[in-house]
């Protein structure tokens, strides 16, 4: 019960941020602080609590998150050509902060993009392998821009759903071991 309360509240920002997002459908740069000012708050404490409470971030979700900080960062400091950008990106933009974490996890930490703590050399072939399950999406965010569906859902879902089954791969194995 512990860890699936960790991951709704990893999951918070993301829904708060596309529920604002399918509710008022800003346009403004002012109409974007309220989703990214919450988002950001929302990512900040469920980090520190996750932190806290000792457990694996997902690297999906901290992507997300740091797409959020970046977003409320180029608010405060008034940037309006970033937010503009993530705008006209929508999930593309989400989707190369997603990207950029991966990387960074696969490269400089033992357990990977996928977050598991097996084997190295398993760890290191299935990061690698997410990272490009990822580029893929992110190719078809960037070639679908402008459409909702196949430039933010269906990449974000073939990511998340290639994360939990090379996870649950990755477990199953280290079960057996």
């Amino acid at each position: 019960m512990r860890a699936f309360v960790l991951r709704v509240i990893e999951a918070l920002p993301l829904a708060v941020f596309l529920i604002y997002m399918a509710v008022v459908d800003p346009r403004e740069q002012v109409e974007w602080r309220a989703p990214y000012f919450a988002a950001t708050a929302l990512a900040l404490a469920g980090t520190a609590l996750l932190w806290r409470a000792g457990a694996i971030f997902n690297r999906i979700y901290l992507g997300i998150a740091l797409y959020f900080v970046s977003g409320t960062l180029a608010l405060v400091t008034r940037w309006p050509w970033l937010n503009a950008e993530y705008g006209r990106l929508e999930g593309t933009a989400m989707l190369y902060w997603v990207l950029a974490t991966g990387l960074f996890f696969t490269l400089f930490n033992p357990r990977g993009y996928i977050g598991v703590d097996t084997g190295p050399r398993s760890v290191r072939a299935y990061s690698w392998a997410l990272v490009a399950i990822t580029i893929a999406a992110t190719a078809v965010s960037v070639y679908f821009v402008g459409n909702r569906v196949f430039s933010s859902f269906v990449p974000f879902i073939a990511v998340f759903t290639a994360h939990g089954i090379m996870k649950a791969r990755l477990r199953h194995a280290a079960v057996r071991a």
